[in-house]
């Protein structure tokens, strides 16, 4: 995927813009997160390196010339002036400008590979390759192998529902998680079309979406219900994005199309003349949609694409090499 930041891109008047950097500095990378700080920033997790971009500079920080553990960058969460970076070699906090890496050598991190972060009740919950972990001034391992005796904790999404349990996709299934209760789903004993679980979501009424190799799975109150090519516009059941934004809308992309669900009616979204074949997915803050392909990165908003002009001390980085 060839991505390219303008030096100076000011905000869109149009609904979508192609994020471009100048040829001589072009770099090869696949998005993997975007999270946008309190300053307006964005937060951009690629396979090779981080950047922070806010529509008019970028800055790319990567083990050159920062103590980040690794270039490539799986999930990144943000929680009031402190950053969260999971990559596949540790966890980097950044704290008050101050950055410090956790790895399974220095701390009790079970894997350094770590694919999803949420922050909630002031507890920072990891799934890694090697189990559920939270962090609150220590790691604790909560759900994995050695732990509990579940058959798969390389766990691949994660979320959590507004009554605080917490739901992990794998490739052999479907956990839940609460209270130190963990119930597993799978296509034997769910409505579940698919094991291979790539992507998890709440909405507003607290309903589950899971994003799967073979079409979409909803659960709210113990009722299932199945989205795929069949009932909606979707064009194909491998689901390889899905997410939520503010207004209450599930964005769902495919190699063929992206639509969006707003809890009534299916809605088809052309971003480009031709299908829009998504890699990947993604909302900031300003409701920015993030369009990952094979060839580049879209950025795509119904009222026009915007960032938060604010060149100003706090919301540039400062790097610890």
């Amino acid at each position: 995927m060839i991505i390219v930041f303008p030096v100076l891109l000011v905000a869109q008047t149009t609904n979508k813009t192609q994020v471009a950097i100048p040829k001589q500095v072009t770099l090869e990378k696949t998005i993997t997160t975007v999270v946008t700080d309190n300053t307006g920033l964005n937060w951009i997790g690629t396979l090779d390196g981080l950047i922070c971009y806010d529509g008019k500079r970028w800055h790319e920080i990567n083990k050159k010339n920062s103590i980040i553990p690794s270039n490539k960058i799986l999930s990144i969460a943000v929680y009031g002036d402190s950053k969260y970076i999971g990559t596949t070699e540790g966890l980097l906090e950044i704290k008050n400008n101050e950055w410090k890496v956790f790895t399974t050598q220095n701390s009790k991190l079970p894997s350094n590979k770590i694919r999803k972060i949420i922050i909630k009740n002031n507890t920072i919950w990891m799934a890694t390759a090697k189990g559920l972990t939270s962090f609150n001034g220590d790691f604790e391992v909560l759900l994995s192998v050695e732990n509990n005796g579940i058959m798969d904790d390389n766990f691949i999404s994660m979320s959590i529902d507004h009554n605080n349990t917490i739901w992990l996709g794998t490739n052999n299934g479907l956990y839940s998680f609460e209270k130190n209760i963990w119930r597993v789903f799978t296509t034997k004993n769910s409505n579940l079309p698919s094991n291979k679980i790539w992507g998890i979501v709440i909405d507003s009424e607290n309903r589950k979406w899971f994003g799967t190799k073979k079409g979409i799975a909803t659960l709210l109150n113990d009722e299932w219900a199945l989205f795929n090519k069949k009932n909606t516009p979707i064009k194909t059941n491998l689901i390889r994005s899905i997410t939520f934004d503010d207004y209450d809308r599930v964005w769902v992309g495919t190699e063929k199309n992206i639509t969006s669900y707003d809890g009534e009616k299916w809605k088809k979204h052309k971003i480009t003349k031709k299908h829009t074949f998504v890699t990947n997915m993604f909302i900031d803050s300003f409701d920015n949609k993030w369009i990952c392909t094979p060839k580049n990165v879209i950025v795509y908003n119904d009222d026009g694409v915007e960032f938060k002009d604010n060149i100003i001390t706090n919301n540039s980085v400062i790097v610890s090499k």
